[in-house]
């Protein structure tokens, strides 16, 4: 049987049917924002996530790593300051350690 939300949002103390917006579903918008959110909600070590491990050996520092957790403005590439959020959204994990190495460089 599949489990669905839609179908036993009662039995799961929701006072609604799953939408577009409440709907049991979430996704990360960049590894980044994914390791943010299991530090935070699990509790996860960042040495201890796969993501996290990988910006560590790439030389990225962990009180760099706790700060872009919190959607820190950073200095990115152009001169421009911005969201590191935004500036990382959507990219994969290959791309997303690239982009984070280089604004640790810049820093």
């Amino acid at each position: 049987m599949i489990f669905s939300c839609y179908a036993r949002y009662k039995e799961l103390g929701l006072t609604s049917k799953p939408n577009k917006g409440d709907n049991g579903i979430h996704a990360s918008a960049s590894p980044l924002e994914g390791l943010a959110e299991k530090t935070n909600w699990l509790k996860k070590k960042i040495k201890d996530d796969p993501f996290g491990k990988v910006l560590l050996d790439n030389g990225v520092k962990k009180k760099t790593i706790e700060d872009w957790s919190l959607d820190a403005q950073v200095q990115l590439p152009d001169g421009s300051k911005g969201s590191i959020f935004d500036y990382l959204e959507d990219m994969d994990v290959d791309e997303c350690l690239q982009k984070m190495v280089e604004l640790h460089e810049l820093r």
